[in-house]
């Protein structure tokens, strides 16, 4: 009997139950698995309706250009033994303005697919510059032929579809429409990058002119530009209270309001890093390393906050079983492993309840139902576990200051570290403290407030 007594003297310890949380804290990670793959689930959802919107009213926008292009031809020699072939071949001279100055008008909308809304805009675009004689000394020189009666002024655009209106330009005194496509071969059919063009001529592609057009341009999510310019101005103005303005350059001045936004840039073409003459194979890529603009940013994204949230899940989960630890010590009553256990899956539903009511009334709504309830939830569950009222308020006062902790740490991503280092090192101290008296070894529960029993 002494090692049955022994063994049910430990199951009885505190130290063996302290172990059994630990192990149903790490069992918990179970739940929260699926609950993080129910959140990316909805993510995609999300992610899809925005494709859905972007393809049929204008994906993210990006305005390349205008540049005048040429196409070269050169002569290639291959030596492949004793055998000399020749080939010729095909490539693009690009000549970019030398003042390029864009001034876009943007009106934002949203647009609905089910319960996920997508920012998009309206936006009327005024471009003015002028193109210089180019210099042809880069090109010249590697033995290429240019084909000046092909020039075309041509304006690259990541989805014409979103053009509402059909674009003319302005070239000196004369107007023409623009027609679709590059105008020139840059690589395989079917594989032309998005763009508009007019033919321009020998004459004005080698003499240079100014010009001016409007284009009417539809898309979602972002519109962006290029400092095509060898002095590039752009003066942005748009309805849209939430900018976020990125890209390999950032505005010189700018003004946010609840009404909306102004930015303005001034791009020299040192700060560009790039010649004013460009010899390429293809368009694909032309000056997208500089590509700048603003992102139609939503403050609200339930989701990556949700992801957020749940990678302090666990560590909440534990600071809440360790504090029932720590009232069951004091307690007349025992609480159940089972009932721990019920108490961990209410907090993991926590995130379910918290997207679902954010979906629909946002995400500082959703949170505070979701919070509240599960406060209610818990508390009162440990205050009927262990009958005791204090000790139900008790765990939901806990409760409610991690789920305001939580929301500290969403908020204030630039101090998250900090924040939830210090709220550790504090919470881990309370429990040090709290279980200080407790007689760990012993099978009857220990409080400090505990007599001896008389012989």
């Amino acid at each position: 009997m002494g090692l049955v007594d022994a063994i049910r003297r430990l199951a009885n310890s505190p130290a063996f139950k302290f172990l059994l949380i630990i192990l149903l804290i790490l069992a918990l990670a179970v739940p929260l698995i699926f609950v993080y793959l129910m959140v990316s689930e909805r993510a995609q959802y999300a992610a899809k309706a925005k494709a859905e919107i972007g393809r049929a009213w204008g994906d993210a926008q990006t305005i390349r250009g205008p540049f005048v292009i040429v196409p070269t031809r050169r002569e290639h020699t291959i030596q492949r033994g004793n055998e000399t072939r020749t080939e010729q071949v095909s490539e693009l001279a690009v000549f970019l303005p030398e003042t390029l100055d864009i001034r876009p008008m943007v009106r934002s909308e949203e647009r609905r697919r089910g319960i996920y809304t997508v920012p998009v805009y309206r936006s009327e675009i005024a471009v003015t510059g002028t193109f210089e004689p180019p210099e042809t000394r880069r090109i010249t020189s590697k033995d290429a032929t240019i084909l000046w009666d092909e020039a075309v002024l041509a304006i690259l655009i990541t989805d014409v579809r979103g053009i509402k209106r059909t674009a003319e330009i302005a070239i000196g005194a004369e107007t023409a429409k623009f027609r679709s496509g590059p105008g020139v071969e840059t690589g395989p059919p079917g594989r032309q990058p998005s763009a508009i063009h007019v033919p321009i001529g020998a004459e004005r592609a080698r003499q240079g002119f100014p010009f001016s057009f409007r284009l009417d341009l539809n898309g979602s999510n972002a519109l962006n530009f290029v400092p095509a310019g060898g002095e590039t101005g752009i003066e942005l103005l748009s309805d849209w209270p939430h900018p976020s303005l990125s890209g390999a350059f950032l505005p010189d001045a700018r003004t946010i309001s609840d009404t909306g936004f102004e930015a303005a840039w001034k791009i020299p073409r040192l700060a560009r890093g790039q010649g004013q003459t460009q010899h390429v194979g293809g368009l694909a890529n032309l000056m997208q390393p500089t590509v700048f603009g603003v992102r139609f940013f939503q403050p609200v994204k339930f989701y990556s906050l949700a992801e957020r949230a749940l990678k302090y899940a666990q560590g909440f989960i534990a600071v809440v079983f360790f504090a029932v630890f720590v009232m069951e010590m004091k307690a007349e009553r025992r609480v159940h492993w089972i009932q721990y256990l019920f108490v961990g899956l209410a907090l993991a539903i926590f995130y379910l309840v918290l997207i679902g009511t954010a979906e629909h009334i946002g995400f500082e709504g959703g949170y505070l139902a979701a919070a509240t309830a599960t406060s209610l939830l818990v508390g009162s569950y440990i205050g009927t576990v262990t009958r005791s009222t204090a000790k139900g308020l008790q765990i939901f006062a806990i409760i409610a200051a991690i789920y305001a902790l939580l929301h500290l740490l969403l908020r204030g991503e630039d101090y998250a570290l900090l924040i939830g280092s210090l709220a550790a090192f504090a919470m881990l101290a309370a429990v040090m403290f709290a279980t200080r008296n407790v007689d760990w070894s012993s099978a009857e529960r220990s409080a400090p407030e505990a007599t001896p029993s008389s012989p």
